[in-house]
């Protein structure tokens, strides 16, 4: 039986009950990327990118419409030194890893190959860097402008500032991401609907091979952006609530802000969209995250994640004492909020990265932003990820802004991703770089890549110093 890409029906058959002949093709809207660990294929309409080594990219580059299974196979059995009924498991396992996540569709017999969009691959394995080629995803705040003014802003947030990016400039800009085959686009601000040609170039984004997702704090949803997203190829919007009723209120800064968020997420959820709820956290709402969940629960929101409070941005120029977390605050809500995912079940899922999983007993797998053989010190930041400012200016991510890797008015993006001083530091972490528990800690490069060097900085002044939130010793 034959999967119809286009059809919405995808039939959840084995590819290794496939005939011989049978020939997989990647859909039109896959995109592959090589990597010096082997590479990665992507397609907006998948759960996400899939990370392959060398064997089971060649089977990925091989599904081109022209070779049927048993070609692959002894293409793949000719470069590889091992036995032929191992090779055959590897395709097998392979086409059905790439068939399950939407990746390809079985030619019907007969039906012409599709057409030959070149290698996509592009880059000669002797020429890809240590780092990644490429982000796997960025971070856009395409405008200053927000009609909030929350305690904690990191951008400071308010008037939309000078200098921010032309309608040309962000179209060019998106067009040198899916030239550098980045997988997402995370749209956000300040806010981002107070940006006037906001949706003009969300629709610009739908017209690439590209996945985007939209930031908001849901006041400027309404029916008529609905209308809007529904031109484009969002699925998933974010949802900022921060308390219950006043509670979020007083944390944004406007009277009925919770209200309206809460209308965002039903409007959005009834048109169909995935809707994540993000908390920030701090010592005055970490005890309403319970309650946060089961309201966003009862609303239908698909997923709940988190990010700690940092002294930071507009937070770091005020009195925010009553904000700071401490370790054993910490401690507490990763307690907490281990116990609320194990109560929910698959009701909602709940993400805990920020909250050292490893130090609960819950340790999750190691993100795959690392290069081959590299020693694991880092997050995403400058690694698999980066930061792009309303002017173009370009950070690891929206905690180290000040941090500026280069500016793309200056120097072409790819440039900066490959050269830049700023990712080259956070590249090359080693243990003797860090200082205090966290360069001594026995789990370093284990299961902990040396905490967040953003928490380091807000609350230490030093990118070094030991994470101030980890709650180990």
């Amino acid at each position: 039986m034959t999967t119809n890409p286009d059809a919405g029906e995808h039939v959840w058959a084995s590819s290794q009950v496939r005939a011989p002949t049978d020939v997989p093709a990647l859909h039109g809207y896959a995109v592959l990327r090589k990597e010096r660990f082997g590479g990665y294929v992507f397609n907006i309409y998948g759960p996400g990118e899939l990370r392959l080594d060398h064997p089971r990219f060649l089977v990925a580059k091989l599904c081109d419409g022209l070779h049927d299974v048993e070609e692959i196979k002894r293409e793949l059995n000719a470069s590889l030194s091992h036995s032929k009924a191992y090779t055959d498991l590897l395709v097998d396992e392979t086409l059905e890893a790439l068939y399950r996540g939407f990746h390809l569709y079985w030619l019907d017999a007969g039906a012409e190959p599709p057409a030959s969009r070149g290698d996509q691959s592009r880059i000669g394995r002797d020429l890809i860097p240590e780092h990644l080629s490429a982000p796997l995803f960025v971070i856009w705040e395409v405008t200053g402008g927000c009609n909030l003014k929350c305690r904690h802003c990191l951008s400071d947030s308010g008037r939309v500032g000078r200098g921010e990016l032309s309608t040309d400039e962000c179209k060019r800009l998106i067009d040198k991401l899916e030239a550098m085959k980045v997988f997402h686009i995370s749209f956000s601000g300040g806010e981002p609907l107070v940006r006037k040609d906001l949706f003009e170039l969300l629709e610009y984004a739908s017209t690439k091979r590209i996945g985007i997702e939209l930031l908001t704090n849901g006041t400027l949803v309404t029916e008529k952006t609905i209308e809007h997203l529904q031109r484009t190829n969002i699925f998933l919007v974010q949802v900022s609530v921060d308390g219950i009723g006043p509670t979020h209120d007083d944390f944004r800064g406007i009277k009925g802000a919770y209200d309206r968020a809460v209308n965002a997420i039903r409007l959005l959820r009834n048109a169909g969209y995935e809707v994540v709820v993000s908390t920030a956290v701090t010592r005055r709402n970490v005890d309403q995250v319970p309650e946060i969940i089961d309201r966003a629960i009862e609303l239908g929101v698909n997923a709940y994640k988190t990010t700690l409070f940092m002294p930071a941005g507009r937070a770091g120029m005020s009195d925010v004492e009553d904000l700071l977390m401490t370790p054993a605050d910490t401690w507490r809500f990763a307690l907490m909020l281990s116990e609320k995912k194990a109560s929910v079940g698959d009701r909602i899922h709940i993400s805990n990265e920020v909250l050292y999983p490893w130090l609960t007993g819950i340790a999750e797998a190691k993100a795959d932003f690392l290069p081959e053989g590299a020693t694991p010190i880092g997050c995403t930041a400058g690694n698999s990820s980066l930061y792009i400012m309303p002017d173009g200016k370009i950070a690891p991510c929206p905690f180290l802004r000040q941090y500026l890797a280069g500016d793309l008015r200056v120097q072409p993006l790819e440039e900066i991703w490959c050269s830049s001083d700023v990712f080259g530091t956070l590249r090359s972490l080693q243990r003797a770089d860090l200082k205090g528990k966290c360069g001594e800690c026995e789990l370093l490069g284990a299961t902990c890549y040396g905490g967040c060097r953003a928490a380091a900085l807000a609350y230490n002044g030093d990118l070094f110093a030991e994470d101030p939130l980890c709650w180990k010793q």
